[in-house]
């Protein structure tokens, strides 16, 4: 016990002197950390991270991975006029609707909430805290958002541009209207944290595993270490009406959670029919 403690005592002063490192280099001003700093983050997280099956949807390499497709035949290769279309849009979600986003919540919260004691990192207990509050509070607020998008009045308006790929790839996982980028991506990630009171650097750390976790949602691969969610909500691109949230929580409360198992046990018609309801 005493060898982990003084592990994790000894990692601490390392992230905490690097930390410190970084902000002699670029300065404490928190709205650089907070609005410059997320979308940079965000930004290289997400290319980084598309890019690399980006190549494999392009190319169909390597091979032996091709297994893994949750639906076979669909984009192998990807049509690549179709794919720079969706990447523009990315693009600009990622830099102008990102960078206003955070500008916009920097100003009504985290200057006053989120920027105290900037210089001094989050204990680990507090960090482990945070992320699992968030994980909870987000899967809340992006279930309901993501409802509220499909409801008919609006989803023909907003989220129908998302469900264009009815067999996601990594690279278009932000692909959407600014409206839906805004509500059903940022606010539910931003306002946890905002409610938490999350310092900068947690933020970061927060940022990148929920755009990796979104992201692997939306590869169309289930490898043998992927988590549940990745067929779940493979799944719901497919099927419309189904598998609304992160986790599934919500989906079983509300009689909205569907298993690939479960696909066969629902009539075709009625799948049809509320295909039909969601266009």
């Amino acid at each position: 016990m005493d060898t982990l403690l003084a592990g994790w005592t000894q990692s601490g002063e390392f992230l905490q002197d690097r930390w410190s490192w970084l902000l002699d280099t670029v300065g404490e001003d928190s709205w650089r950390l907070w609005v410059v700093g997320s979308t940079m983050v965000i930004f290289a997280v997400y290319w980084l991270y598309a890019g690399i099956f980006t190549l494999m949807d392009i190319t169909n390499r390597p091979r032996f991975l091709r297994k893994y497709k949750i639906q076979p035949g669909q984009n192998e290769p990807v049509d690549l006029a179709r794919l720079w279309g969706a990447v523009k849009v990315v693009l600009f979600n990622l830099t102008v609707v990102n960078f206003l986003a955070c500008w916009a919540i920097y100003e009504m919260v985290y200057r006053t909430e989120n920027s105290q004691d900037i210089r001094v990192l989050p204990t680990f207990r507090r960090s482990l805290r945070d992320v699992a509050i968030f994980v909870v509070l987000e899967e809340i607020m992006f279930y309901y958002a993501h409802r509220l998008l499909h409801h008919r009045s609006v989803y023909k308006y907003v989220h129908k541009k998302h469900h264009e790929w009815t067999a996601p790839i990594a690279a278009i996982t932000l692909y959407a209207h600014p409206v839906e980028h805004v509500v059903a991506n940022l606010l539910p990630v931003a306002t946890s944290i905002a409610l938490l009171g999350t310092h900068v650097a947690l933020a970061y750390v927060i940022f990148a595993l929920a755009i990796v976790n979104s992201m692997s949602d939306h590869t169309g691969y289930s490898f043998p270490w992927s988590a549940g969610s990745v067929r779940f909500h493979d799944y719901h691109h497919a099927k419309f009406n189904y598998n609304y949230g992160v986790l599934g929580l919500l989906d079983k409360l509300h009689g909205t959670y569907r298993t690939p198992a479960d696909q066969k046990k629902v009539p075709v018609s009625r799948i049809r029919n509320s295909k039909k309801k969601s266009k």
